[in-house]
C-alpha cells in the first residue's frame, strides 16, 4: 500500500467521509416526508459532504505527484468523471453543488 493511503490521517478522513455519507444516505429515504427546513438542512449536509470529498481529492492530487498508488487512484477517478462529461472530480462536484443550490431555491421544495 502507498504511503498516502497508509497514513493514519488519510484513513481517518476516509472513515469520516464514509460515516457522513452513510448518515446522509439514511436521511435521503425520508426526503418525501421532510418539511422545507429539513430538506434545506439535508441539502446543506450534502454540500458539506461534497466539500469534504473535494478536500480529500485535492490532497489525493497533491500526493499523486510522488505516490504511484495515489496517482493511479486519481487517474481512475478522473476516468469515471470523464465518462460523465466532466474534466475531473472537482468540476463534477461543483456541478453537484450548483444543482443542490438550485434545488434549495425552488419554491416547491
Amino acid at each position: 500500500m502507498s504511503k498516502f493511503f497508509e497514513s493514519q490521517q488519510v484513513q481517518e478522513d476516509l472513515q469520516s467521509i464514509f460515516n457522513f455519507y452513510k448518515e446522509i444516505s439514511s436521511e435521503t429515504v425520508r426526503l418525501g416526508i421532510m418539511d422545507k427546513e429539513e430538506k434545506l438542512e439535508h441539502i446543506e449536509d450534502c454540500k458539506a459532504l461534497i466539500d469534504k470529498q473535494k478536500t480529500f481529492y485535492t490532497r489525493l492530487c497533491l500526493a499523486s505527484k510522488e505516490d504511484k498508488e495515489a496517482a493511479d487512484m486519481k487517474n481512475r477517478v478522473n476516468a469515471l468523471t470523464n465518462a460523465f462529461g466532466y474534466e475531473d472530480l472537482i468540476e463534477c462536484m461543483n456541478a453537484m453543488v450548483a444543482t443542490l443550490e438550485a434545488a434549495a431555491k425552488r419554491d416547491d421544495l
